[in-house]
């Protein structure tokens, strides 16, 4: 199952290239890389369905590298994996869609001290925290794409055996559990 990058993602990143240009080359230069790397990623049609946690957490990364030029100093970014999880198998993208979510939704207009985090951790099943200190999720929430790549691929790849919590308290955030696959 594809994913796509959002268009609002890759305008407002070809925006922040357009204006380091002058200002700082090898950062644009950089960013530009970074954009090349994730979106090669996204494309490559060959690569399997589950891939590594360290190696979505590593897109992951490539992913905040390009937004940390946007958001500068005003958020910071967490990322904490469980040791012995690195090799742990989970959905190509699944975390990514959501994490741009929070920034899009949760944190976009944070002037100071936001906190994007995500964690991995191993309980009976695997958890995947994505949370933020950002506007809190509406009671009426809408699913746009990020929230429904995210059900499509755990549906698919996981029917009926994975669990999505979305809450405000005590903290804002978006839980996913998925069985742990053998090695």
């Amino acid at each position: 199952m594809q994913s796509k990058i959002n268009p609002h993602f890759l305008y407002n990143s070809l925006n922040a290239i357009t204006s380091l240009i002058h200002l700082d080359p090898d950062k644009a230069e950089d960013m530009t890389l970074k954009l090349s790397k994730l979106f090669r990623y996204s494309i490559n049609q060959s690569q399997e369905n589950l891939i590594s946690i360290q190696e979505e957490v590593d897109i992951l990364q490539t992913y905040l590298d390009i937004e940390k030029v946007r958001f500068g100093d005003r958020i910071r970014f967490v990322i904490e994996i469980e040791h012995g999880l690195e090799h742990e198998k989970i959905p190509r993208f699944l975390i990514q869609p959501l994490v741009e979510n929070a920034l899009k939704h949760g944190l976009k207009d944070t002037i100071e001290k936001g906190e994007l985090k995500v964690s991995i951790k191993k309980t009976k099943k695997m958890d995947i925290i994505i949370s933020d200190n950002g506007y809190p999720f509406p009671s009426e929430l809408e699913i746009g794409y990020g929230l429904q790549s995210t059900y499509d691929k755990l549906e698919l790849l996981y029917p009926g055996n994975y669990e999505l919590q979305i809450t405000n308290e005590p903290f804002k955030q978006i839980k996913i559990q998925i069985p742990l696959h053998d090695k």
